[in-house]
């Protein structure tokens, strides 16, 4: 009886300890999982930055700037948008614009309303009257804009100066072709030596907008210059471009590895 009452005692002590152990191994186990969560979730927050030669850091934005909503979304003759692709919502800002458009080339993507307005209001304010010649185009705008001058000079020479349809950026509804309200230079060269041209070219980018084919860049844009074509891309990209002196073409690649880098970190997934 006595071998038995011991036997109990030292059966229920190693049960004892049996479980303590067991029970230290789920906490150790338990803290080392949420340590492994709270390193991704820290990595998952981490900022990634874009660094542009000659300009100072962005913060990349957390989202796919591959995606058509992006406002980082590169549009050109490599890189096409779905002929059906439509901006949503979109709506005519409060400036003056050209009155012979249809309210839908009017318009541009909400969110830009207010950067537009404030860049036109702070233009006012220095003197400079602006207005929209051209914002969203759907696909089927741009092919007759298109077709119409490649009926005069010919595909190639019109792609020099329009884009096909799905190569725009104003079916992105992010681009307006500005022009002097006195259509002085309108679409044309001279029309950066205007007071309002030069008023932009040194200003735009406050506001987050970019000339989007600048003077000899043409070998990379693959357009024409264009003085009054300008695309929104936010304040800090603007800059950036700005200051480093390059198109959205040439940043693209440091957009891109920041884009990876994100999802490297688990920030977006695509």
């Amino acid at each position: 009886m006595i071998l038995i009452i011991l036997g109990s005692i030292a059966y229920g002590g190693f049960t004892l300890v049996n479980d303590f152990y067991t029970k230290q191994a789920a906490t150790e186990k338990a803290a080392a999982e949420a340590a492994i969560v709270a390193a991704k979730e820290a990595k998952r927050k981490e900022p990634v930055y874009i660094q542009l030669p000659g300009a100072q850091p962005v913060r990349a934005l957390v989202e796919d700037s591959n995606t058509n909503s992006s406002i980082w979304v590169l549009v050109n003759k490599t890189h096409s948008l779905p002929l059906g692709y439509i901006p949503a919502p979109i709506a005519v800002p409060n400036v003056a614009t050209k009155t012979d458009k249809s309210k839908e080339e009017q318009s541009v993507r909400s969110d830009i309303i207010g950067p537009i307005k404030t860049m036109f209001d702070a233009a006012a304010s220095a003197g400079h009257n602006l207005m929209i010649d051209s914002g969203y185009r759907s696909a089927e705008l741009q092919a007759y804009y298109f077709n119409n001058l490649a009926n005069s000079v010919g595909a190639e020479a019109a792609n020099q100066s329009i884009a096909k349809p799905g190569q725009s950026e104003h079916q992105l509804g992010l681009t307006i072709d500005i022009s002097n309200v006195s259509l002085e230079c309108y679409l044309n060269d001279c029309f950066a030596d205007t007071g309002n041209g030069q008023w932009l070219a040194n200003n735009s980018y406050k506001f987050g907008f970019i000339v989007r084919y600048p003077k000899g860049k043409v070998a990379i844009t693959q357009y024409q210059y264009e003085p009054w074509h300008f695309r929104y891309v936010g304040i800090e990209l603007a800059t950036a471009l700005h200051d480093s002196g390059l198109t959205l073409d040439e940043a693209w690649p440091y957009i891109q590895t920041a884009k990876n880098t994100l999802i490297d970190n688990g920030a977006i997934s695509v």
